[in-house]
């Protein structure tokens, strides 16, 4: 059983030597694919059961969310906005659930049919109209948030397919764009937990893994949620009693690179509980992580990973 805990990227669209040799590596547990890693949906399936052939233990997956972050397109369904379908479902509850659930099996197949296993979603962040970063892909307020959630995932599920609520405890209320810089919520605790907290803790149980920010919540702990334990084991593991896996966003980002160096910030997010960590668009990292974190065998996170598998 697999121990790994990287998701990583490749360089483009086949695979490289290196490419090859980090992919069969013990400690990564999956490859994550981008726009550029798509030309054509022959060259993906090829490049997918490549990846499969020489690593077969390997979980496949995308950002296929719809609105702006749809990652394949040509010869793919259009996928609308969460924002879309939250509007909707102001309008016609009834007639969105349904639209929801036809068309995220028509996503599910459609990955399936190449090889990959899963879309990293829903969202679960608040639109507060503050953060452009998530904007439209947030079904709006909290209502909207819970009632899409837990249709969603039920969705989700009922097409094979696991879901990943991101991103943990709520990325919705501040300005900053963490791809771009850390950014620091100043709300106390009670805030978050009465608003952007909400959508993970009613749907924690049903959620089959989550994604925490890289974002500071300043009256709580002084790290980034993604690389804190007050966040990930206090709250999450102990008061939500989530026991999906903790899929810590990508190191690469500048919400996490004020933190040291890319062994420095696998190991506090590992340390804090992160399962599974992505590292993308950054072959040097990944090399310096996979030579230099060695002691974080888990039981509990392959049990986790294999948990997260069981649509296959």
């Amino acid at each position: 059983m697999s121990t790994g805990f990287l998701w990583i990227d490749i360089a483009g669209l086949s695979l490289t030597a290196e490419d090859r040799e980090l992919l069969t590596h013990p400690a990564v547990a999956g490859c994550i694919l981008f726009s550029r890693h798509f030309e054509s949906m022959i060259q993906l399936q090829s490049l997918v059961k490549t990846i499969l052939s020489i690593a077969p233990h390997l979980i496949i997956v995308v950002d296929q969310e719809g609105g702006r972050v749809q990652r394949f397109r040509e010869g793919f369904t259009v996928l609308p906005s969460m924002q879309h379908w939250g509007e909707q479902y102001l309008k016609h509850p009834k007639k969105t659930r349904v639209a929801l659930t036809n068309t995220l099996h028509i996503m599910t197949q459609e990955l399936r049919r190449l090889g990959i296993y899963s879309s990293l979603v829903p969202v679960l962040d608040i639109n507060y109209g503050r953060n452009s970063v998530i904007g439209e892909r947030s079904f709006g307020d909290l209502h909207t948030v819970l009632a899409m959630g837990n249709i969603f995932i039920d969705a989700l599920h009922a097409a094979n397919m696991p879901a990943t609520g991101k991103h943990f405890p709520g990325h919705g209320f501040v300005t900053i764009d963490s791809h771009l810089d850390l950014p620091i919520d100043d709300r106390d605790f009670q805030l978050i937990l009465e608003n952007d907290l909400m959508p993970f803790r009613l749907l924690a149980k049903k959620l089959d893994a989550i994604m925490p920010a890289h974002i500071v919540y300043a009256q709580c702990d002084t790290m980034p949620a993604s690389l804190s334990s007050f966040w990930l084991k206090k709250i999450l593991r102990e008061q939500l009693q989530f026991d999906g896996l903790i899929v810590c966003d990508d190191l690469t980002m500048q919400g996490a690179a004020q933190l040291g160096s890319y062994v420095d910030r696998a190991q506090l997010a590992l340390s804090a509980g992160c399962d599974v960590l992505l590292v993308c668009n950054h072959r040097e990292g990944v090399i310096d992580i996979v030579d230099h974190v060695k002691s974080y065998e888990r039981a509990d996170r392959a049990r986790r990973i294999q948990h997260y598998r069981r649509f296959l």
